[in-house]
Formats: structure tokens, sequence, C-alpha cells
């Protein structure tokens, strides 16, 4: 996802100033390093983060985050990039299977011991809410009620909207609205999901993820002609700050389309 895009945070505070190079935190690519200076293990990592959906890319991010963790296994920075890799895989695996729900969880567990160190850090706890979302998938949503993880989802995505729900242009807010969505009856609330992806992509235009997900509730819902459309503008949007998320998305855009023909009823 973005939950499920996962960008990352560089570092401990949330930078606000625009007048230099965006962050990871603000959704863009780590600064790289001063003229002469060695790149550090983040700003390696960052970098190859908006390519990690190309061939090895993803296990060279692994990789890269293993050497650091044998080093310093209760370094934030790299329980977050290492959270966000995990999350970032189980997206890519079907609902049901035991890979998803796997990867998933180990994205929760991940993000929940950086939670521990940087209680303040947006990041920290989207993370989290996205890995216990993609583990509901990979188990079952039913299953995971029943684990009692409705709550701790609620707990997570909850401060993650509250310190900054515009942190991955929106994607806290595009969790959120998936949510009730993807609850079963009688706790499942489309006419709320398509509510609150409006407005978040009222402000988060470019969010695909967001789009994808209105359009699949539009679809529900009965709004077929919307939908549609709204897909239809994945297909045709340019890749943006985060080409690996974008081109996941028109991909499960055109599954889409393929899974629901012009004449479906």
């Amino acid at each position: 996802m973005r939950f499920i895009s996962f960008l990352l945070l560089s570092c401990i505070a949330l930078e606000t100033s625009t007048a230099q190079e965006p962050t990871i935190a603000q959704g863009g690519a780590d600064a790289g390093p001063g003229v002469g200076a060695a790149p550090t293990w983040t700003q390696k990592f960052d970098q190859l983060w908006h390519r990690r959906d190309e061939s090895q890319v993803e296990d060279q991010l692994l990789e890269l985050v293993k050497a650091e963790q044998a080093k310093n296994q209760n370094h934030a920075d790299v329980h977050l990039r290492l959270a966000a890799i995990y999350v970032w895989r189980a997206d890519g695996f079907p609902d049901g299977s035991d890979a998803k729900a796997a990867a998933g969880k180990s994205g929760w567990m991940t993000a929940d011991k950086a939670i521990e160190a940087r209680p303040n850090e947006v990041g920290v706890h989207y993370y989290a809410a996205a890995g216990i979302g993609l583990y509901s998938e990979g188990v079952g949503i039913l299953t995971a009620l029943g684990e009692g993880l409705e709550s701790k989802f609620r707990s997570r995505v909850g401060e993650a909207l509250r310190l900054n729900a515009d942190f991955l242009d929106g994607a806290p807010q595009v969790l959120w609205g998936r949510f009730f969505f993807k609850l079963p009856w009688p706790k499942r609330d489309v006419t709320e999901s398509i509510k609150v992806l409006r407005a978040t992509l009222k402000s988060h235009p470019r969010n695909l993820r967001g789009k994808l997900y209105l359009a699949e509730a539009l679809f529900e819902s009965g709004s077929r002609a919307e939908a549609r459309q709204l897909v239809n503008e994945i297909g045709s949007a340019p890749l943006g700050e985060d080409p690996s998320e974008d081109r996941r998305i028109k991909a499960k855009a055109t599954q889409w389309i393929a899974r629901h023909p012009m004449d479906s009823r």
C-alpha cells in the first residue's frame, strides 16, 4: 500500500521547510551526500527505494538494511526501513496467502519496534497500521477481527492521521478509507469509504492508489461509470515522485479492467 506507497522517514523530526530538496519524510528522495563525502546507508537506501520494483533491487534494499541491523539491532532507522520493505513486499502478494500474512506481520512488528524509539513520527505508525492491514488480508479479515486486530489497527492509523494526515501524499487517509471497504458485514461501510477517499483525493489528486480504492468502492455502490473513469485516469496518468508505487497501481488498474468488462452489471 502507499499502503499501501512506501517512502520512508530519514530523520527523527519531520522536515517542514520547502527551501531544500524534499526529504523522504516529505515524500521525495533523500538528499545526497555532500561533495567528497561517501553516501550513508540511509541515503543509499532512499535512493534505491524509488526503483524497488526493478529486478533484484528489493533484495538489494533488504541486504543493505540487514547489514545495518547486524551492527545495531535497536536502530530506529533500521526498523523503519525494514518495515517499509516488508509492507511493500506484502502488498505484492495475493489476498489469502501465507506469504502476504507473514510479510504483513513482519512489517507490523518491525514498525512497532520503531514506535518505541520514535513515537512522534508519523511513518512508524503508518507502516505499523499498513502491516496490520496486510496481515489481515493474508489470514482473512474475519480471522484478524477474531484476533482483536481492529483496535490495534485503529490506534496506529489514528496516530498517523493525528501526526500528519498528508504523509506520503495522503497515505494515512487512503489507508483509513480502505479500512471501511475491507471490513466484512455488518461492520463494512462502503459509503464511509467513498466519503473518506473522495475527501483525500481533493487534496491529493495524484494519489493513484486512492483513485483505485475509490473506484472499487464506487463500483460496489453502483456508480460504475465513475469507477471506470477513475481507473482509466490511472492508466493515462504520468509517473509521479514514486514511480515504483505508480507502476504497481497501474498494473492493478489493468487487472481491474480485465475483471470488469464494459458489459459487467
